[in-house]
């Protein structure tokens, strides 16, 4: 008589190829605190890196494409993105949100993640020239076509990431982000841009960098690959998509909340201003991404771990907010103020009508940034369901406001429809943590009131800056010494009141000493 398998012991660690010690275990394994500091640490070198390599594919394509090549194939990005969150399923979300988590629980997630992509690339591929239409492509378009097969191996990649997010291993993740986003993406778009093949360059590189994601991840997880039997496999997938149910429909509802406006430009106004207001909206997402978008990554495996424990929820919280403020207070205001100069050097003098909107998205950076924490403590406590239902509330927001902004004003009208709802949905969120985390609203309100001299400094210096240097008339001068200024004048706020940021600054000695130091405990 055989023992049990141990693929079906669910205390037994998947996996993960990382040359790193397990998740506390090994010397030097530090605390949670100073691991989800050194995973923030690799997701935010890893999306800045992204973010740098972006910027130069910026400069180049914005001289190699028109605006409206670069409209169509935003345009099909919508389709493509949409499509890749319902493949999914929110079973890579599950699989980080689970405790006891065996082998074979990753098989089955990989195979339904991989089968239903596949199902979903095919389908696409197939029905392109309809669905081509609803996105103001024209009907013989092979922007879908191309795409789906990113979307095939994006399928195919879900499981693997999230176990590497899951253990927390953003150093791996983000080396594999880098390679994807500079020889990959960047690298082969320029090089199908240069010759000639217009939109499709761009679809190119998405194939290319969904690739390298690909073989990269995959060759660090290396999961089980063969399968169960029909009925076992879905036994195991169940408890897995009753959570990831929850998490598809707020990511849906997110989804539709962050691309309404692009839809309707898509089909109001058409590819010439999707290009335009596209340009403006990626400049201030690269940043929002940055910030928000490695803390998220880091933030949610570690709140997951102590979902119970009130207190380190409210103190993660607060100081992860607190750490995105110091950041995008003064990055908000240099954004805002020097947009003519950034929008000129790094797009060229034929994308002024650029510079409005970036104006105008800079004002909600933080915001739009911050809310991100929120989605965090509601995906870690549970509360998917009820957090569901305001992400879709958030879309209802930016549909009404942009219709009426694109009827009132184009795409500015539709880039301020799209801040206002931005600004609602921040403070719902912020409500809804405070109830899923009681005691958070006063200190999250507190701290904020702490970044409220270095927005004031920041701004009165950089405008003045600008202002004395602009007439100059040399974009690289005004951007340089404004930039400096103002932000001399930030850390110059963050010194003067270094004691009432003790935690922030202890979570940058954590990072500075490689994780190995404690935040101090959170001052009531």
């Amino acid at each position: 008589m055989t023992g049990p398998d141990p693929d079906d012991d669910p205390t037994r660690p998947i996996r993960v190829v990382t040359g790193e010690p397990a998740p506390g275990s090994g010397p030097g394994s530090g605390s949670l605190t100073g691991r989800t500091a050194r995973g923030f640490a690799w997701a935010f070198t890893g999306t800045v890196g992204q973010a740098v390599l972006q910027l130069g594919a910026t400069v180049a394509l914005a001289r190699l494409l028109t605006p409206e090549q670069f409209g169509s194939a935003a345009a099909a990005l919508l389709i493509i993105g949409l499509t890749q969150l319902v493949t999914q399923l929110g079973v890579g979300a599950a699989l980080v949100h689970r405790h006891d988590l065996g082998d074979r629980d990753v098989t089955a997630a990989f195979w339904f993640s991989t089968l239903t992509a596949a199902v979903f690339a095919v389908t696409l591929a197939t029905a392109a020239p309809v669905l081509s239409g609803l996105v103001g492509l024209p009907a013989d378009s092979n922007l879908l076509p191309l795409l789906s097969i990113a979307l095939l191996l994006a399928g195919a990649t879900a499981v693997p990431l999230s176990l590497l997010q899951r253990d927390l291993r953003f150093r791996q993740t983000a080396t594999v982000d880098l390679l994807a986003a500079g020889p990959a993406l960047i690298g082969v778009s320029v090089v199908f841009a240069l010759a000639g093949f217009g939109a499709a360059a761009l679809a190119f590189g998405e194939i290319a960098a969904a690739a390298v994601k690909f073989v990269g991840y995959l060759a660090l997880v290396r999961p089980r690959l063969r399968p169960e039997g029909p009925a076992a496999t879905w036994r195991r997938l169940v408890p897995l998509l009753g959570y990831g149910a929850g998490i598809s429909i707020l990511q849906l509802g997110n989804w539709f909340a962050l691309n309404a406006d692009k839809l309707l430009i898509a089909n109001l106004l058409g590819p010439g201003p999707l290009g335009v207001y596209t340009r403006a909206y990626n400049l201030l997402a690269e940043p929002a991404n940055v910030i928000g978008g490695a803390a998220d990554k880091a933030l949610f495996p570690a709140m997951a771990r102590v979902r119970d424990d009130g207190e380190r929820l409210r103190s993660a919280y607060v100081r992860s907010a607190s750490l995105i403020a110091l950041v995008t207070v003064p990055a908000s205001v240099l954004l805002g103020v020097l947009a003519p100069e950034i929008v000129n050097l790094l797009l060229g003098s034929q994308w002024g009508e650029v510079v409005p909107l970036v104006q105008l998205f800079a004002l909600v950076l933080l915001p739009r940034t911050s809310y991100k924490i929120s989605t965090s403590l509601t995906r870690a406590t549970g509360a998917v369901y009820r957090a569901a239902w305001r992400q879709w509330l958030y879309a209802g927001y930016v549909v009404a406001f942009c219709a009426a902004g694109a009827a009132l004003g184009g795409i500015l009208g539709v880039a301020i429809g799209a801040s206002a709802a931005i600004v609602i949905h921040f403070l719902v969120m912020l409500q809804f943590s405070a109830r899923v985390s009681p005691g958070l609203m006063g200190r999250v309100l507190a701290m904020y009131l702490k970044h409220v001299p270095a927005l004031v400094g920041t701004l009165a210096v950089a405008w003045g800056v600008a202002t004395l240097v602009r007439p100059l008339g040399i974009d690289v001068v005004t951007l340089l010494a404004a930039a400096a200024a103002g932000g001399a004048v930030a850390l110059g706020a963050l010194f003067v009141q270094r004691s009432r940021f003790r935690e922030e600054l202890a979570v940058v000695a954590t990072l500075r000493g490689g994780g190995r130091k404690r935040a101090p405990a959170p001052t009531r």
